[in-house]
């Protein structure tokens, strides 16, 4: 009940950090990637300055699809269920997860047995720089994108800005590695 409680709290919060979202999927299954591989994992959110809270708020089995190269799991309230990874450089992949009203970008880091996560915050970018991926803040704060390369090169500058210091939204460690 704690935990539910802790959630309910911060769901505003994120709801109000400003991110990249888009009416229509930009990964497609001929450009997403398989970066984790699948198997038994927890989630861990972590607060807005980076530190775990809660501890464990999800564990179950992820698999990835052969054909829709999507990740998914039959264990209730997954977060991102059907996400989409797409090669940023090295071990940095763009996330895509649908959602009822949109679909939503992050950043993900794969580790050896763990991937952290990053809700990119659009207004961190100024609008000289939005506007040169052509790319408009709507009124509630979301910057809708509409092509994959208008993505890659929005995160690659919001990366860019942050030089290493991203923080982190939260983290999925494999069971048993």
């Amino acid at each position: 009940m704690r935990r539910l409680a802790q959630l309910l709290l911060l769901a505003p919060a994120l709801l109000l950090a400003g991110c990249f979202t888009s009416e229509e999927e930009l990964i497609g299954a001929r450009d997403a990637r398989r970066a984790m591989p699948p198997g038994e994992y927890t989630h861990t959110p972590f607060d807005t300055e980076g530190v775990e809270w809660g501890g464990v708020t999800w564990q179950g089995r992820i698999d990835y699809g052969f054909f829709s190269r999507r990740y998914s799991s039959d264990a209730p309230n997954f977060p991102h269920q059907n996400a989409r990874l797409r090669r940023l450089s090295g071990d940095i992949y763009i996330a895509q997860v649908p959602r009822q009203d949109a679909i939503t970008y992050g950043v993900l880091f794969v580790y050896a047995d763990m991937t952290t996560y990053h809700q990119p915050d659009c207004h961190i970018l100024t609008a000289e720089q939005l506007a040169a991926a052509g790319i408009i803040r709507d009124p509630e704060g979301f910057c809708s994108i509409e092509t994959l390369d208008q993505l890659e090169q929005v995160i690659r500058t919001y990366l860019e800005i942050l030089d290493g210091d991203v923080r982190i939204d939260g983290i999925y460690r494999r069971v048993g590695s």
